[in-house]
């Protein structure tokens, strides 16, 4: 930024590049044109990389932080976090912020966040409520979340921004396969991967054509083995970390998205999967309820792979109901989670950082 520039919306997240729900989301921020003609600085507070890497970017970050506080650049603050050392980061920031008496927005993602609060020392919770309370707004990605950020941490200004989806553009020469199953995510039990391996092994006899694509970094060995343990091995891909022309190929051969988290915001994966007609077999977690509903897609429980089979046979069984239900929330992912919509509520969140 030239040292004649107007003070700006320092924004607070990871580097744009990165792997990750929170750059996702950014990057969409960022193709919809959200903050054009806006004064917004993007500082980047983690980098894909080693231990070191990490830390480098951190202190770089902060450096360039204080600099811009010193000099008077900073307006406000737009800081966005999940838990455990994305909070722990953002929080070094914001209290930067408070002691400038600079304001600003916490933006609250990823669906952990009351389980990192309960297992945190009293101590520990002060500092979260601190640094969550000195805010002018805070954002979330569901009522759910409010309801708990409400209640939790006591803030009065707590509103839902649904994260902006926009229209998929799918390759035109990939076959749609309908019983194949796409799975987005990290490779961890928190997203549930090993209990999707299982209820593919249930359903496969009575579904010869069926296959799961599982794409993502994280335990790749582990899901192999457990393929291959549960004889389902030659039934699933692991393609790794898919993104851009990749990911649409998937999106566009997929019959069914599936997401069987055990805990969750709202996930943009999801979004995009619906924004791609794709119908949703997802848990009832976080804000997912909000957007999957019967005529768009089937709930199933968190850890219960009985739960998910019994979501997913319908599915597979019908293909062209399936495909209607993935039409519907299409329609209904577009109108209700569209760009025009996000921007209106950030807009206002904005506003208020310009108020006493």
């Amino acid at each position: 930024m030239p040292r004649d520039a107007a003070p700006a919306l320092v924004m607070l997240g990871p580097d744009l590049r990165a792997r990750g729900g929170i750059a996702s989301v950014l990057r969409v921020w960022q193709e919809a044109g959200l903050t054009a003609g806006r004064p917004v600085l993007h500082l980047a507070t983690y980098v894909d990389g080693g231990a070191l890497a990490k830390l480098a970017a951190l202190a770089l970050a902060l450096l360039r932080f204080g600099g811009l506080l010193l000099t008077g650049r900073v307006a406000a603050v737009h800081a966005h976090s999940a838990s455990n050392a994305s909070f722990r980061r953002k929080s070094l920031f914001l209290a930067l912020a408070r002691l400038a008496g600079k304001p600003y927005v916490f933006h609250l993602h990823g669906g952990a966040f009351d389980r990192y609060h309960a297992g945190l020392s009293s101590l520990e919770r002060a500092w979260v409520r601190r640094s969550i309370q000195g805010a002018r707004v805070v954002l979330v990605l569901s009522e759910s979340w409010a309801d708990w950020l409400r209640q939790a941490i006591g803030h009065p200004d707590v509103r839902v921004l649904p994260n902006p989806v926009l229209p998929a553009v799918l390759p035109t020469d990939v076959p749609r396969e309908a019983q194949t199953l796409l799975f987005l995510g990290r490779l961890e039990p928190e997203k549930g991967v090993f209990v999707l391996v299982e209820a593919l092994a249930r359903l496969a006899p009575a579904h010869p054509q069926l296959r799961a694509v599982l794409a993502g970094e994280g335990d790749v060995d582990g899901v192999r083995k457990a393929a291959v343990d549960a004889g389902v091995a030659g039934r699933v891909e692991l393609p790794g970390w898919v993104d851009g022309e990749a990911k649409a190929r998937l999106l566009a051969r997929a019959g069914i998205f599936v997401l069987p988290s055990r805990f969750e915001g709202l996930p943009m994966a999801l979004l995009e999967a619906q924004a791609a007609g794709l119908p949703v077999v997802a848990t009832r977690v976080g804000g997912i309820p909000q957007v999957v509903r019967e005529d768009n897609g089937r709930l199933a429980e968190p850890d219960n792979v009985a739960s998910l089979v019994v979501a997913l046979a319908p599915l597979l069984d019908n293909p062209a109901e399936a495909a209607r239900m993935g039409a519907r929330g299409r329609e209904q992912v577009l109108a209700g989670y569209g760009v025009a919509r996000v921007r209106a509520v950030l807009d206002a969140a904005w506003a208020r950082l310009a108020t006493k």
